[in-house]
């Protein structure tokens, strides 16, 4: 190790250099400030209420809540470690908004400060640290840090509570690489540090799966700047290399049980990954280009972001020239940034850790609604900041103050972007109504903005928003039977029974629908039509296990059987309603009247 190097090195040392701890300071204190609106959002009608106000698995004995924590792909995601965090929050302070917004905010306030300790260490392996002096490094390091953790497309990880993975699983991975560069150093203890290295990647993968490329990460490190590996063919075939290929070999096994449990997870969710009918192999590929430009333009230009950019049903001709240019222009990047990767390495490296990290969520396996989405750049685009300060610390060599100005006053245009996008995650209502305004209207976004506004009262507002989600999707049952809902609600009674009518034929599963149907049918006294609707969801009903079953479709059905005179068909529906709980004193009450009778 040459001298310059060795003296590099010592930055990275608290105890040699307090210059280290004021800027530590600042990252997590402008984090801290610029998601303080976040503590002020309650929950939101996006996961939210699936992952926790509806969530039984959460309110079981602390034992049962562990066991299902370990085994459950609950909405497609093997999460252990991010349901262990969600569960500490629900028992300390139930379902209090707050409490969970803290809390993500210190995991990200913590990936922050990693973030900061990675940057250190990596700059003062660079050229540019041989020249920069004690005092810049640090400061340079912060800013870089800062302006990936205060950037406005941080946001969705840290404002919406469902999506805690992102910080937990991220606060993991850069302990895995913090561990790594410990190990490479070389110092005693290497081997701890190795072993830590590789503990931290499984535990990032148990809280979600960023981790899966983890290794292409330390592959392209060890290129620039650690300079283990040569930028040529005799990284594989020389001797002296094989040592560091060796160590990567557990990275890449972990990352791969990784890949292979994320893909099992989201294969065992209905409906959750698209077939290559539905979206061909061709959609991906342009889907993928579309996405590689989408993070870096948002990075520079972050406006107009969104809780949910949609899907496409298809890519057709007034969108196929987008979709098309974005794709050639992230091949002709790649392609440079290949031809040129000897010239400017840190650029090179960027660009594959970035590709590498966001290669699973481009839409080659291709799960949710979304076509693009804000927390997929959480990791992604660490290498940006990197590439920041670097360059900060180049120009500062020159430039102090103009580089310097530069730097505080973009930071302070981030933070005030991110302060205000925080808020737009207050609550359902904000959050929808903004990213229909925004441009970003969709079948989810009219139809979620519907649900937020009927939770309101606002009934007739939530009524023309299923409508708007039905123009986009008009064979979309769920929205058939949220509008025949709200119809009903509004004593809408003709229109609501056209609409229940609809969801029947479109929703694959339809015994919610065919009650409510019901329940209007009996309420005008229309018997047979009723009986025949609690008829068919009963049946779909016994093919299920009976802990499963919804017991009111049988007490309905008692019910209109009795009134119709059908005794002892009657006693029968009545019997099983009487099994459950929830429906035992009404059926017991009903059986009670007819014996009277």
């Amino acid at each position: 190790m040459s001298s310059s190097r060795s003296r590099t090195t010592k930055l990275i040392t608290p105890r040699r250099s307090k210059a280290l701890w004021f800027p530590l300071a600042a990252v997590a204190a402008a984090t801290a400030v610029t998601y303080g609106p976040t503590l002020q959002n309650g929950f939101v009608n996006f996961d939210d209420d699936r992952l926790l106000l509806h969530n039984p698995y959460l309110r079981l004995d602390w034992l049962s809540t562990l066991r299902w924590m370990w085994s459950t792909t609950f909405l497609g995601h093997y999460q252990p470690l991010t349901w262990l965090s969600l569960w500490m929050d629900y028992a300390l302070a139930g379902l209090s908004p707050r409490a969970y917004h803290v809390d993500s905010l210190a995991w990200h306030t913590a990936a922050a400060l990693l973030v900061y300790a990675v940057f250190v260490r990596l700059l003062s392996r660079t050229k540019a640290a041989d020249l920069a002096g004690d005092r810049r490094l640090p400061a340079c390091a912060a800013v870089g840090a800062l302006f990936w953790a205060v950037h406005p497309l941080r946001v969705e990880s840290v404002a919406w509570v469902a999506e805690r993975r992102d910080p937990v699983s991220l606060v993991f991975l850069l302990a895995a690489l913090l561990a790594h560069l410990h190990a490479v150093d070389g110092r005693s203890g290497s081997r701890r540090w190795r072993i830590a290295s590789y503990a931290c990647l499984a535990l990032s993968l148990l809280a979600k799966a960023w981790g899966m490329t983890f290794v292409v990460t330390l592959i392209a490190l060890d290129v620039f700047p650690l300079g283990r590996l040569p930028l040529a063919r005799e990284a594989f075939t020389e001797p002296r290399y094989r040592p560091v290929w060796r160590e990567k070999v557990p990275y890449a096994l972990v990352g791969l049980a990784g890949a292979v449990g994320a893909w099992v997870a989201q294969r065992g969710q209905p409906d959750t990954m698209l077939t290559v009918s539905q979206w061909t192999w061709t959609d991906r590929a342009l889907q993928a280009g579309y996405g590689l430009c989408f993070y870096v333009w948002k990075t520079i230009w972050p406006t107009r972001l969104a809780a949910l950019y949609e899907l496409p049903d298809r890519i057709d001709s007034s969108t196929l020239a987008t979709f098309g240019v974005c794709l050639a222009v992230a091949a002709v990047a790649a392609t440079a940034t290949m031809f040129k990767a000897r010239r400017y390495p840190a650029l090179f490296v960027t660009a594959v850790v970035y590709a590498a990290t966001l290669a699973p969520v481009l839409g080659f396996a291709q799960s949710g609604p979304q076509l693009v989405a804000d927390r997929y750049a959480y990791v992604a685009t660490i290498p940006f900041g990197a590439l920041v300060a670097g360059g900060l610390l180049a120009g500062t060599r020159r430039r102090p103050s103009l580089f310097g100005a530069a730097a505080v006053g973009g930071l302070l245009v981030l933070a005030v972007l991110s302060w205000n996008q925080a808020g737009v995650w207050r609550d359902s209502t904000t959050l929808w109504r903004h990213a229909i305004e925004s441009g970003h209207a969709g079948y989810v976004a009219h139809l979620d903005y519907g649900q937020a506004l009927r939770a309101g009262g606002r009934l007739d507002d939530a009524i023309e928003q299923y409508r708007a989600a039905l123009i986009s999707r008009p064979n979309a049952g769920n929205a058939w039977y949220d509008l025949a809902n709200a119809l009903k609600a509004a004593g809408r009674m003709d229109e609501a029974e056209r609409a229940y009518l609809q969801a029947i034929d479109h929703l694959a599963w339809k015994v919610d629908a065919q009650v409510n149907l019901g329940n209007l049918y009996y309420s005008r006294r229309q018997l047979p039509a009723a009986i025949r609707l609690y008829r068919a969801a009963t049946n779909a009903l016994n093919q299920v296990a009976p802990a499963e079953r919804a017991p009111e479709p049988f007490l309905y059905l008692g019910m209109a059987l009795s009134d119709a005179g059908e005794t002892a068909a009657a006693r029968d529906a009545l019997a099983v309603a009487a099994r459950y709980p929830a429906t035992r004193a009404r059926a017991e009450q009903e059986l009670a009247r007819m014996a009277s009778r």
